[in-house]
Formats: structure tokens, sequence, C-alpha cells
């Protein structure tokens, strides 16, 4: 399944805690997200299957012991007694995996057979399923403008560890998910931009011009920095958010004879949402504009297309107190 890996785990004692850390291949800004996933939507957790691997469940320790102590005893006595006690363990702390899987399980007829099926649900991770909220992108056949109608629920798969979201029962989440056709399996992981709705203050403002105003949909996302090699700073593959020495300024979007101004963050960083389709410019003034009108970096030319994202990087002299 994608985005789903195999956990490093240790037959007998399940050190769940060596489950290596999750390298992102790619990660990418809110506007290439947007556009290179299949479905984005609003949703609140219902229930996370199985419940083992729900990281918030304050009783996943007690069951891997269970585990650990049945297996120990199953490795030192081959009995089937021994063995049907190692299973009904299984059983007892996987209750809610689907019939296919559970049956699995029953039918197995060894320590050995038990310990792949571990690997093989883990691998597979956890569903997770979502009252969905608001629709972004593809369709979900939710219908947002009938209070009345029942609510939408769907099924999204990540995988267990580092390379999975850990959701929360009844937590409100933007989900980036991407849909298998082959299997109907929707999956999202770390190396998307799913997060809490909380969190997600940032790629709201870009969705929000992107369902509801097409034409004027467009993000201009910049820096303003002070280091003259900055393209050697930037990744191309993994997006950061931030650039090195980052300038504190005011920011003009100007087209034609109307301007729009921010200001960059501590991370050299400003953003312009809701834009149409042309051309503008971009410049960077001192802080205190427009009582002070020092030109820092710019005009520079932007052309900016139909739902389009464009970056642009301003480069400046350095605070001349040094902040930042």
């Amino acid at each position: 399944m994608k985005g789903m890996r195999r956990a490093a785990l240790l037959w007998v004692l399940f050190p769940l805690a060596a489950i290596a850390a999750c390298k992102c291949q790619l990660t990418l800004s809110t506007c290439d997200e947007v556009a290179a996933t299949d479905i984005i939507f609003v949703g609140a957790v219902e229930a996370i299957e199985p419940s083992f691997l729900d990281s918030w469940n304050a009783g996943q320790r007690a069951a891997l012991e269970l585990l650990n102590r049945e297996s120990a005893s199953a490795q030192a006595d081959r009995s089937p007694a021994a063995f049907g006690r190692l299973r009904d363990a299984y059983l007892k702390v996987f209750p809610d995996l689907p019939e296919d899987h559970k049956k699995r399980l029953a039918d197995a007829t060894s320590p050995e057979q038990l310990a792949e099926l571990f690997y093989w649900i883990l691998d597979h991770g956890k569903r997770v399923r979502l009252r969905v909220k608001t629709v972004f992108r593809g369709e979900l056949d939710v219908d947002d403008d009938d209070a009345d109608a029942p609510a939408k629920t769907v099924e999204v798969w990540t995988a267990f560890g580092d390379c999975g979201i850990d959701f929360q029962t009844g937590e409100t989440y933007l989900v980036y998910a991407d849909d298998d056709e082959e299997s109907n399996t929707m999956t999202t992981g770390a190396c998307t931009r799913t997060r809490r709705l909380t969190d997600a203050g940032d790629d709201l403002a870009y969705l929000y011009f992107y369902q509801n105003y097409a034409d004027s949909a467009g993000r201009l996302e910049g820096y303003v920095t002070a280091e003259l090699l900055f393209l050697r700073s930037l990744d191309p593959a993994h997006y950061t958010g931030r650039i090195v020495a980052p300038v504190a300024a005011v920011v003009e979007l100007k087209s034609g004879d109307r301007s729009r101004y921010t200001q960059s963050d501590t991370q050299g960083r400003f953003l312009f949402d809701g834009l149409p389709a042309g051309d503008f410019t971009v410049s960077a003034y001192a802080p205190g504009y427009p009582a002070e009108g020092r030109l820092l970096a710019g005009p520079k030319p932007v052309r900016m297309e139909k739902r389009g994202c464009a970056t642009q990087v301003l480069v400046a002299p350095p605070n001349p107190r040094g902040d930042r």
C-alpha cells in the first residue's frame, strides 16, 4: 500500500520504539501540494482501527506486554495449549480488525505465522474513519449546502510509526489524501501537509481562494534575505518555508496603480493570496514604510497564471542593527 513501510521489530520482544525515523523524499509547499494531491478535505476523526496502533491509546503498553508474555511462553512451550493462548492474545489485542484480517489470525498454526501476521498488520497501518465537513479537491459526494444531509464518512489509511499521521479521535484535520483507483483506498502520511485544522492556517488561506474564487486564486510566496547566494540554500525537493539570513521588510506587490503590502516574518517569508492572472512587481522597503520610503530590493517582475503559484526572492542589505 502506498506510503506504508515495514516496521523494524524483533520477534518475541516487539520493541515498538525501534522504528526508524521517517525520511521524506519530497515535501511540497501548499500550492504545489494542492496541485499534486487527489483529494483534500476537512474531517473529524470518529474512529481509528486497529485501536492497538492508535498512538494515543493508553492501553497499548498493556496489550504489548500481553503479547510479549504469551509469545515467550509459546516459544518455550511448543504445546497446542500455549499456542492457543498466544492466538487468543492476538485476537484480544486486535478485536477490531477487518474480518478477512481476523480470519488470517484465527487460521494461523504456529507462533512464526502469527509473527508474520503481526508484521503484516503493522505494514497495513491504521484505518482512520473521518466525518467529512468540507471538500476542497476531489469527489467525496458531500453536499455542503444541505445542512440536513447525512454526514459523509470516509476511510483513510496511514502508516504506523513516524511515516504516519498521529490522528486523534475527536480532533479535526485538514487531510491531503492520494486515491488508489485499483484498490479504492485513500492514503495519507507524514510527508504530506495533512495536519490538525488548528495548525493549518497557511493552507486554509490558499484553499479559501482556490475553492471560491478560481479567477483570483493565485499565490505569491517569497523571501527577503541578505544572502547573495540564496539559490545555493534552496532545496527544490524539500520545502522548508524559510531561508538563510532573513531580513525584516515591508513588501509591496503592485499591479498597475494598485498596491498591496505585507511584512516579512521572522523567517524572511511573505505571502500574497487571492491573485488574478497578470503581471506584477514586488519590492522590499525598510521597516517603517511608508513613513520611511527606503527601497531595499526590487522592483522585480512576477507573472501570475490563473490559479498559479509563484516564488520570488528579494536580496536586501542586512538589517542595520542585526535584527533577525
